[in-house]
């Protein structure tokens, strides 16, 4: 198994969510009524165990909307039971190349479209919902299937907001030093990021737009501390702007 390539990524998206997202790969879950007021990982949803996808590089987070192509016979059997039962499952990045060690914190996501091709390959497009971490396998073959623990965000409720409002208007500028340099930002992009009020989702939103190096965003994905992660995504973008 492997992450969508580029033109997969493309493909994919054109002919499954063009018409809602416009090509953006973050979408709340209730859709642009609900952009203002996203309040939490959806953690209640969550069963306590999932099946895990292991692909280097890659990660989700919640709302994100991400494309993978499934071809390998694990995960084709994964996609079965999973299409099958709650269309729930978590993607995790292994911690080498033999995915003997995983990371434990992943991203629980919901199978929002299925494509199935004829040679029993499918295309498919997963929406993250919740962080999560890892506790246990229940099993390991032919698949994985984890024990896990929800993740919910840690927000101090208006504590330092001039500060927060501060750094808001720093990620705003950062996004445009992106624009500015030539990278294409996905439609709804910049739409979103000033209609949205959850800085949580805002993080989220733009780590899983601008942000490249997997390590980073795997460092975001585990920060549940939000001011931090607004602190470490603003690090994350300067470096990759140098």
């Amino acid at each position: 198994m492997q992450s969508l390539a580029p033109r997969v990524h493309q493909k994919v998206t054109r002919k499954v969510l063009s018409r809602k997202t416009n090509d953006l790969g973050f979408m709340p879950r209730d859709g642009l009524r609900s952009i203002h007021s996203v309040p939490k990982e959806n953690i209640e949803e969550l069963p306590v165990t999932l099946p895990v996808m292991v692909l280097p590089g890659v990660t989700l987070f919640p709302n994100a909307l991400l494309p993978l192509y499934i071809f390998e016979s694990r995960y084709r059997s994964m996609l079965e039971v999973s299409l099958g039962t709650d269309r729930m499952v978590a993607l995790a990045m292994p911690r080498n190349k033999e995915e003997h060690l995983v990371e434990e914190v992943a991203g629980a996501g919901l199978i929002r479209a299925c494509i199935r091709n004829a040679d029993g390959t499918s295309n498919l497009i997963l929406q993250g919902v919740s962080r999560v971490k890892i506790t246990g396998w229940q099993q390991t073959e032919p698949y994985r299937t984890a024990r896990i623990e929800p993740l919910q965000s840690i927000d101090h409720h208006g504590e330092g907001a001039e500060e927060t409002a501060l750094q808001i208007t720093k990620l705003h500028a950062l996004c445009a030093r992106f624009k500015e340099q030539g990278m294409e930002l996905p439609s709804q992009f910049e739409d979103y990021l000033c209609q949205i009020t959850n800085v949580g989702v805002i993080t989220d939103l733009v780590a899983s737009t601008l942000i490249a190096d997997p390590v980073v965003r795997q460092d975001l994905l585990e920060e549940l501390d939000i001011p931090k992660r607004l602190a470490r995504l603003l690090d994350g973008l300067r470096k990759q702007l140098v």
